[in-house]
C-alpha cells in the first residue's frame, strides 16, 4: 500500500509541477494516447485509459486497479508550398515582392503521463485520473506571426501545446456512469509604456498570469452489449494580450495591440454508441459539434495619432481583415478486436472546413480533412504496450484572393492542401 501511494504522490507531484506552466489542450485533434488515436475516440472496454478522461470522464469508472501511462507522441507534417506569391505590395511604401511563404510547422514531439485510481470499487464506484502531455523542445512558445501570411489555422503550433486534464467519475449502479473532469490552462497579459523625449524618457512594464479551467461532464448508460454516451466541453479559448504605448517626443503616439491566439478549443457536444460483440470485437461511432463560430481570431493592430495635430485628431488604425468560423459536424468511427492477448485498432474521422471564406485576406488556410488511424496493443502481465500511426488528409482545393495588390496573392489562386502524421507508443502499467 505504501509503494502505491508513493507512486500516485509521485505522478501527481510531476502532474502540479507541470500545471504550472501548462496552457492548453491539443486532445481532440490528435489524442492524448495511441489507444484513443488508433480508434479517434472510441471508449474501449479492453483496458481502461487515462486519457478518456477528456473524451468523457464518465469513463473514469472502469478503472479497477491503479494504472499508470507513459508515451512519446510525434507529428510529422506535409503541406502543399505555397510559392510565388505577394508577400509585400506598395502599401508599405515599398515596390511589390513575391516569396515563398513557410507553412510547415516545427518541434512537435512530446511525452503523455497518465494515471488512473479506482477510489471506490463497490457501489457506488469511483475512479479518478489525470492525463498530461508535455511537448519537447520549449515549455511555450509565442510567434504572433504576421496577419497576412498563409498559415493552416487548424494546425499551426497545434502538436507543441501542453496539456493538463483531470476529473472523478462516479457510478451510482450498474448501468449508469457520470463524469466531470478539467481542462486546466494559464491566461496572461503584459502591458508597456514608453515615453521617449530628451530628457527623462521611461519604460513601465505590467504582466499578469492567472490560472483558468474549461470543464468537461460526460455520462454513460450501459445495457447488455452496448453502450451510449454523451459528454460536454466547455470552450477554451486562449488569447495572450500585448499592450505597448510608445510616446516619442514631437511625435505621433504609438499603440500596438498584439492578440496572439495561443491555442482554441471550440465548445462541442458529443453523442457516441458502440456496441462489443461475443468474440470481444467492439464497433463504435460518435458524432461531435463543435461551436466554431463565436471565435474570433486574434490579430495584431497598430494605431498612430498625434495629439498635438489638430489635423490628425483621429487615431489611423492599421487594417484588420475579418475571419469568420462556422459551425461543424465532425462524425468518428473506430474499431477494436481481440487477439489473445493482442488489440488491433482501426478508426476514421471527418473533419470540415471550419472557415466561411478564404477567398479575402485573412490567410488563414483551411480545408476538409479526413483523419485515418491504426494501432495495436500488447498485454505483457501487468505490463501493457500501445502503438498507433495516425494520417491526416487535407482535401486539396485552389484559394485565389479577390484583390490582386493583396498580401497573399498569386495570379491564378494557390492550391492548400497536403497531408500529417501522427504517430506513437504508450507504455502501461498495472499495480
Amino acid at each position: 500500500m505504501r509503494s502505491i501511494l508513493r507512486i500516485v504522490l509521485i505522478y501527481l507531484g510531476i502532474f502540479f509541477l507541470v500545471a504550472s506552466k501548462l496552457f492548453a489542450s491539443s486532445a481532440d485533434m490528435f489524442g492524448l494516447s495511441s489507444r484513443l488515436s488508433a480508434t479517434a475516440g472510441l471508449p474501449t472496454f479492453s483496458n481502461p485509459d487515462p486519457a478518456l478522461i477528456y473524451q468523457n470522464p464518465a469513463f473514469l469508472t472502469q478503472a479497477q486497479k491503479l494504472y499508470t501511462t507513459v508515451g512519446i507522441l510525434n507529428t510529422a507534417d506535409f503541406f502543399k508550398p505555397i510559392e510565388n506569391v505577394v508577400v509585400q505590395n506598395e502599401l508599405s511604401g515599398l515596390s511589390v515582392e513575391t516569396g515563398n511563404p513557410k507553412t510547415d510547422a516545427e518541434n512537435m514531439m512530446g511525452m503523455n503521463l497518465g494515471l488512473l485510481l479506482p477510489v471506490r470499487t463497490d457501489f457506488p464506484k469511483i475512479g479518478a485520473g489525470v492525463i498530461g502531455f508535455i511537448p519537447f523542445g520549449s515549455l511555450a512558445s509565442v510567434n504572433t506571426g504576421e496577419n497576412y501570411v498563409p498559415s493552416y489555422a487548424l494546425y499551426y503550433n497545434r502538436p507543441k501545446h501542453f496539456s493538463f486534464i483531470g476529473g472523478v467519475g462516479i457510478k451510482p449502479w450498474d448501468e449508469l456512469s457520470m463524469g466531470v473532469g478539467a481542462n486546466l490552462y494559464l491566461t496572461s497579459g503584459a502591458n508597456t509604456k514608453m515615453n521617449i523625449n530628451g530628457t527623462n524618457s521611461s519604460v513601465a512594464l505590467a504582466m499578469d498570469i492567472k490560472p483558468a479551467v474549461s470543464f468537461i461532464v460526460g455520462s454513460q448508460y450501459r445495457w447488455d452489449e452496448w453502450s451510449v454516451d454523451a459528454s460536454y466541453h466547455q470552450d477554451l479559448n486562449y488569447a495572450m494580450v500585448l499592450k505597448n504605448e510608445t510616446k516619442l517626443f514631437d511625435l505621433p503616439i504609438v499603440e500596438f495591440l498584439a492578440k496572439t491566439a495561443m491555442f482554441y478549443d471550440p465548445q462541442m457536444v458529443g453523442v457516441g454508441i458502440s456496441r462489443i460483440f461475443k468474440n470481444g470485437v467492439q464497433l463504435g461511432t460518435r458524432l461531435d459539434w463543435k461551436n466554431w463560430k463565436k471565435y474570433q481570431i486574434a490579430l495584431n493592430q497598430v494605431t498612430f495619432s498625434n495629439p498635438a495635430d489638430t489635423d490628425s485628431s483621429n487615431p489611423v488604425p492599421s487594417f484588420l481583415p475579418e475571419v469568420q468560423f462556422k459551425n461543424i459536424f465532425s462524425p468518428s468511427l473506430g474499431i477494436e478486436f481481440p487477439l489473445k492477448s493482442t488489440w488491433i485498432r482501426a478508426g476514421y474521422r471527418y473533419e470540415p472546413e471550419h472557415i466561411k471564406s478564404q477567398e479575402e485576406n485573412s490567410n488563414f488556410l483551411d480545408t476538409d480533412v479526413h483523419i485515418l488511424s491504426c494501432g495495436m496493443g500488447r498485454s505483457f502481465g501487468i505490463f501493457t504496450v500501445d502503438l498507433h500511426l495516425q494520417y491526416h488528409q487535407l482535401v486539396s482545393q485552389v484559394v485565389q484572393k479577390t484583390d490582386s495588390a493583396a498580401v497573399g496573392y498569386k495570379e491564378g489562386g494557390y492550391i492548400v492542401g497536403g497531408s500529417l502524421l501522427n504517430y506513437g507508443l504508450t507504455l502501461g502499467t498495472t499495480f
